[in-house]
């Protein structure tokens, strides 16, 4: 009888701890979601995956940049056509020679 009463109380504890237990993952906290990433600028899209060197602007949008193409970034970045001006504004870039 004491040892059934032994086994008994493992297997309450057992039941217990698993109760107890169940649904947790340990050594992880939740994560919160981030903010979403909103794009004001009207001539501006969000891409998950744009450029990492940023997009162009009037003083380098004749420029070759080869190393910018192997990664990417998540943000907002100028519609086709368009590149930012010096007030980090996108502007249609036949616009850059009037701005000076």
């Amino acid at each position: 009888m004491k040892i059934e009463t032994g086994i008994l109380a493992i297997v309450f504890t057992v039941v217990f701890l698993l109760t107890v237990c169940q649904g947790q993952v340990t050594g992880s906290e939740p994560e919160e979601e981030p903010e979403p990433i909103v794009c004001n600028d009207p001539n501006e899209t969000y891409d998950d995956c744009g450029p990492v060197c940023g997009d162009r602007t009037c003083a380098n949008q004749r420029k070759n940049d080869v190393s910018c193409r192997r990664a990417c970034i998540e943000g907002c970045f100028c519609k086709g056509g368009y590149v930012r001006n010096k007030s980090r504004r996108c502007v249609p870039s036949y616009l850059c020679s009037t701005m000076g």
